[in-house]
């Protein structure tokens, strides 16, 4: 079984955008705060936390769940195919595996998969009975936990 979960190239470019101006906006502030005396800690202080945020942008825009990811079900693990390579996770790492319907009303679920401290997301839109597919076949193979 295979399944890939698209993600858009204009998010990421959106991301680093934003987190390059907050990055530019923190260290213009902090230069401000240096030429300008009154209200100094507190320029630098939104300075700082603007700056922070910033990198936590850009960060976030090179995570590899920003990317496209393809999942292949084999029986001894997940092989994950990323932007930058392959990934095997074996059954036995997978922490939890859960389903997340956020409304009944709407045809979209997910599946969430827990390995250590890496969540993989799979949405499923219009697909409810791939995604019920892929569920049963992952917690037949999933060790139990707890």
């Amino acid at each position: 079984m295979e399944y890939t979960v698209k993600k858009s190239k204009a998010g990421r470019i959106g991301y680093r955008i934003t987190g390059a101006v907050f990055l530019v906006l923190g260290i213009l502030g902090v230069l401000l705060a240096i030429r300008v005396p009154s209200m100094k800690f507190l320029v630098i202080a939104v300075a700082a936390v603007a700056a922070f945020y910033g990198v936590y942008l850009l960060k976030a825009s090179f995570r590899q769940q920003a990317y496209d990811i393809t999942y292949e079900f084999t029986e001894e693990h997940i092989k994950l195919i990323l932007h930058n390579g392959e990934r095997l996770l074996p059954y036995d790492e997978v922490s939890r595996v859960q389903w997340v319907e956020p409304s009944p009303d709407i045809d979209y679920v997910m599946i969430q998969i827990q390995s250590g401290k890496q969540q993989y997301v799979l949405h499923f839109t219009g697909k409810r009975a791939y995604a019920e597919k892929i569920y049963s076949y992952l917690l037949a193979r999933v060790p139990e936990i707890g």
